[in-house]
């Protein structure tokens, strides 16, 4: 069975996965994803949170997917923020809500894969939510975020062993889709080796938040 590739299978679920955050479905799905989905949205407002104080501060979002992270963190005053993700419909998405924000001139959106990302300028803060789920092997992303960014990381790894890891799993992979999951001990050798020295572990329901300098 042939697995999609992140471009493929991500381009092909862009407007669904926009939807759990624009709740643009029906209202007993909107309920089932703020019951299920409940770590994400918290996610999304600890991230807003420990990325204060915004205004002049510069942001890569690896994995930007709609674009929730860094159009939001624009609207607060950022002076620049970069999305990177390897799908390009997802991309189409951000640059068409940039410019109807008129938040075009401080974001900019590439399609492209941190690996393979290269930048004039390093960030003050780069994070990667939902990103480490479909990356088999985190070292080479890691090692490239801890050079292009000068105060802090924030990440999100799945755990290893939750309630939501085994339907998650065969979910996906009937999609075509491979998933990773990982545990406190992998995650932080993973930062470790990557050369951060300063690693924090939070767990929010099924999934890590980390941040690292």
């Amino acid at each position: 069975m042939r697995m999609l590739t992140q471009n493929e299978y991500w381009s092909g679920e862009a407007e669904s996965f926009d939807a759990i955050y624009s709740h643009k479905k029906s209202n007993f799905a909107v309920f089932m994803d703020k019951l299920l989905r409940k770590a994400m949205y918290d996610r999304f407002a600890y991230t807003l949170k420990q990325s204060e104080p915004v205004v002049g501060r510069t942001f890569l979002d690896v994995g930007c997917g709609t674009g929730l992270y860094s159009l939001e963190l624009a609207r607060r005053g950022a002076k620049k923020v970069v999305g990177l993700d390897v799908a390009d419909r997802m991309i189409e998405i951000c640059k068409k809500r940039a410019k109807d924000a008129k938040l075009d001139r401080t974001t900019e959106f590439v399609s492209c894969d941190i690996c393979k990302y290269t930048s004039n300028y390093p960030f003050d803060i780069t994070i990667g939510m939902g990103l480490f789920d479909y990356i088999k092997e985190p070292t080479v992303a890691l090692n490239r975020m801890r050079e292009v960014t000068e105060e802090k990381v924030m990440l999100s790894f799945p755990v290893l062993w939750s309630w939501r890891t085994l339907p998650r799993l065969i979910r996906l992979r009937l999609r075509h889709c491979p998933v990773f999951f990982y545990s406190r001990r992998q995650i932080r050798g993973y930062m470790n080796r990557a050369g951060f020295s300063k690693v924090f572990i939070r767990q929010m329901g099924p999934m890590y938040f980390v941040t690292a300098s």
